[in-house]
């Protein structure tokens, strides 16, 4: 396991290297691990320094470019939850979640665009968004300062809890939160089921947590697991391992083996899935793979593919695809991935993810010229035409998240402020 694990963050790194290059002096995943090193050491928390430290805080990095946080001022809720222990128990806690700071940004921009408007930005200081639970609450990701710190020769790291944040107001209640990192949180299309990480390096050991009793249950039998994974619709969750095999899991936690890829020397990355198709990219030859899991055919096509993001209804693909040594493009391609129209080209293309009515796109894009074009865009998909929406979160990494309505979007990146490095969650509402 320990050989296992150690190629695949080797395999995973090459993969994503260039787009790690430049994220340490960037700042910058999430659907696929782009890795940041976050520490805080004796003079707050810092940046790791540069390439030639990467192999030596490798392990580090990674789990904290799942579950990057930060401390933030302390706001009792009082309210009481039933959360997992490590060992998959049940505990009940009596919880005072701290709630992290909130500054909210009148739109300065009146442009109009396909009748887009910005209205406002409401930024949220110290966490990483996860996933929508309402259209007024978020499921974040920070870290714990009651949890005891892990010591690392920069200095020490706090472990990470999850939380459910409310906009207004920001009072925060505790989802689960110990000396344990938990991350990788999804919640089921009906938002009835939670499914949650304890993270360790680039794997992880999963739960599923139903919302309503608070009660957890482990899957894959406690085997780590990649962090990696999608909701195939509201009872089942597809993940995959290191050795290669990709299963589905039940909300009682049993697992189903849907394919084993180690043969043809794969591990599936980027998982997603729309009806009962699950997507994929091969980490090793980034080729596009879809299987259907009521028919059990795998379809194979693409090349240079670095992940794939389908349309709500399942009738087109959002691409993203290495075009040249240092180029990325963003396309729609139909479902054999032919190549419909072209949406953006930058050094850097990151954070895709459809609108839930499927008419338009949210991405970040970087580039090697002056910059002038690096920003967050929203596209609509049939006429191409793209919207930037800030510059000042072109450097956001993981995939946007839509709220229930679709007038809301979730941005996280990491920002420096009073000399320290810290987690940052935007909330952008918009209107059409």
């Amino acid at each position: 396991m320990l050989l296992q694990r150690a190629i695949y963050v080797l395999e995973t790194f090459s993969k994503h290297l260039f787009g790690t290059l430049s994220a340490i002096t960037q700042i910058r995943r999430g659907e696929g691990i782009h890795m940041k090193s976050i520490y805080r050491g004796k003079s707050g928390v810092r940046l790791g320094r540069g390439v030639s430290r990467v192999k030596g805080i490798a392990a580090a990095a990674a789990v904290l470019a799942l579950l990057a946080g930060c401390a933030s001022p302390s706001s009792p809720s009082g309210e009481t939850v039933v959360v997992p222990d490590s060992s998959g128990s049940q505990t009940n806690h009596s919880t005072q979640a701290a709630a992290p700071s909130i500054t909210v940004k009148d739109n300065t921009n009146a442009s109009v665009y396909a009748d887009l408007k910005l209205e406002d930005i409401q930024q949220i200081d110290g966490v990483r968004g996860q996933d929508w639970l309402s259209e007024d609450e978020v499921v974040v990701n920070r870290q714990n300062e009651a949890g005891e710190p892990t010591e690392f020769s920069d200095g020490e790291i706090l472990p990470q809890g999850l939380y459910v944040h409310t906009l207004a107001g920001g009072k925060e209640k505790t989802i689960i939160a110990d000396d344990t990192n938990w991350g990788g949180a999804k919640l089921s299309p009906d938002k009835k089921h939670l499914f949650y990480q304890e993270i360790f390096e680039m794997t992880g050991v999963g739960y599923i947590m139903d919302l309503e009793t608070g009660e957890s249950v482990q899957i894959a039998d406690g085997r780590e697991i990649l962090i990696d994974g999608a909701w195939l619709g509201d009872d089942h969750f597809v993940y995959g391992n290191i050795e290669g095999q990709l299963f589905q899991t039940d909300l009682s936690g049993k697992s189903e083996q849907l394919l084993d890829l180690a043969d043809a020397g794969q591990r599936a990355s980027g998982i997603q899935t729309v009806g009962d198709i699950v997507y994929y990219t091969g980490l090793n030859e980034q080729e596009l793979f879809a299987y259907h899991t009521s028919t059990k055919e795998l379809e194979r096509f693409g090349s240079g593919i670095l992940w794939a993001i389908p349309a709500p209804d399942g009738s087109q693909l959002a691409l993203v695809k290495r075009t040249g040594e240092t180029e990325m493009t963003l396309m729609l391609t139909d479902l054999a991935g032919n190549e419909k129209k072209t949406l953006a080209t930058g050094t850097q293309v990151f954070g895709t993810s459809w609108s839930p009515d499927g008419k338009r796109l949210a991405y970040t894009v970087t580039s090697a010229d002056d910059g002038s074009k690096d920003g967050f865009y929203i596209s609509d998909v049939n006429t191409g035409e793209a919207f930037m929406i800030s510059s000042d979160l072109a450097d956001a990494g993981d995939a946007m998240k839509w709220s229930p309505s679709g007038t809301k979007i979730m941005v996280n990146k990491m920002d420096r402020k009073n000399g320290e490095l810290l987690a940052q969650s935007s909330i952008i509402t918009v209107s059409w």
